[in-house]
């Protein structure tokens, strides 16, 4: 008689984040809020300023910037600031100034002083290229992607400094508010991967302290923000994109979280008349052992578990099977390999 296949039942999947403690990654450190704004929502305006883009030698495509904007926003990225209060970004508009060049000197003056990149947008919503902040019906984050040369020069940016993000510091033009005018540009050495990690840094900590009254580690700041990207140093490639790590309350450490579940080998089992306990390590390592119950809810919640073959090399997925409606019970895809089964493996009490 065939087993009944596992069935397939709904859940909020676990968020995976993969830890680091590398030179320059915060440890033991703790973020507080003066109850300032938090972007739960927000639409992304990308203005690639330049003429380096529309050039077919270009060091980086504008193409590709916005495909790997796309895939961090897309992806499991920015799932681990749900501590923080975030909910999702999505690109509005891609607004192309390769007709024209940034000035060549650096974008902040410091100060209260607007930069070139603030002035830029101040100049897109003073023409009506896009809304006027009190319009929008969310909130905006304008994001400036600059040339790495301007007329065959580098770029002159801010000693030490390839992105930055703040709000409008000061407001010369009429009928406009600085409540919603958020922006960050970020710099181009003609490296993607220098693109990439640095808008990653930049959306990160624009939705989770936009004003300098959000999330910040410890001490916080009001005048140089210790955010919470600005604490960790390692960078990790998801989905073939460069992103930088950010602190992690929950977790006590910098992170990236990689996908949205956790996959769990099954090494062990308790079984004094039915499957009771299971154990084993998670993907990261880490010893781990739950009653079955909590195994389910796993499963239900999207986390994998599977039975390593020790002979044969196979993985079998295991699945939440029904007697009948009230009663299921935990068991591995039969492949035909026995050492995969659950049944095959070891067995003693948890501890």
């Amino acid at each position: 008689m065939s087993k009944p296949a596992a069935a397939a039942v709904g859940g909020a999947a676990t968020v995976h984040e993969v830890p680091f403690s590398g030179p320059g990654d915060g440890h033991n450190l703790t973020v507080s809020t003066d109850n300032g704004t938090i972007l739960y929502w927000a639409q992304l305006r990308l203005i690639f300023w330049g003429k380096e883009w529309a050039s077919p030698s270009a060091p980086v495509n504008m193409a590709n910037v916005v495909a790997d904007v796309q895939s961090i926003i897309a992806g499991p990225y920015l799932l681990g600031l749900e501590q923080y209060g975030f909910g999702r970004v999505w690109v509005d508009r891609v607004i192309d100034l390769s007709d024209e060049d940034p000035p060549n000197n650096p974008f902040d003056k410091g100060g209260l002083t607007r930069g070139d990149h603030e002035d830029l947008v101040a100049r897109l919503i003073d023409n009506g290229i896009v809304p006027e902040p009190e319009d929008d019906n969310t909130s905006s984050v304008y994001v400036v992607f600059l040339p790495s040369t301007v007329g065959g020069i580098p770029l002159g940016l801010p000693v030490n400094t390839i992105g930055e993000h703040t709000k409008f510091l000061d407001i010369d033009w009429d009928d406009v508010t600085d409540a919603d005018v958020y922006v960050a540009w970020v710099g181009n050495d003609g490296a993607r991967d220098t693109i990439s990690s640095t808008f990653s840094h930049e959306l990160v900590e624009a939705v989770t302290d936009p004003d300098g009254e959000g999330w910040q580690v410890d001490p916080s700041s009001d005048f140089n923000w210790n955010e919470i990207c600005d604490v960790c140093a390692s960078t990790y490639r998801l989905n073939g994109v460069l992103v930088s790590s950010y602190w992690s309350q929950t977790m006590n450490a910098c992170v990236v979280p990689d996908q949205t579940f956790t996959r769990f080998q099954v090494t062990w089992i308790w079984r004094p008349d039915h499957i009771e306990w299971l154990g084993g390590v998670d993907q990261d390592g880490n010893a781990w052992q739950l009653p079955r119950q909590a195994v389910m809810d796993r499963i239900r919640g999207g986390d994998q578990f599977f039975v390593h073959g020790a002979t044969t090399g196979a993985d079998a997925l295991v699945g939440i099977y029904y007697l009948n409606a009230t009663h299921p019970y935990l068991a591995t895809y039969g492949d035909g390999r026995p050492d995969d089964n659950l049944l095959a493996l070891p067995q003693h009490p948890p501890t």
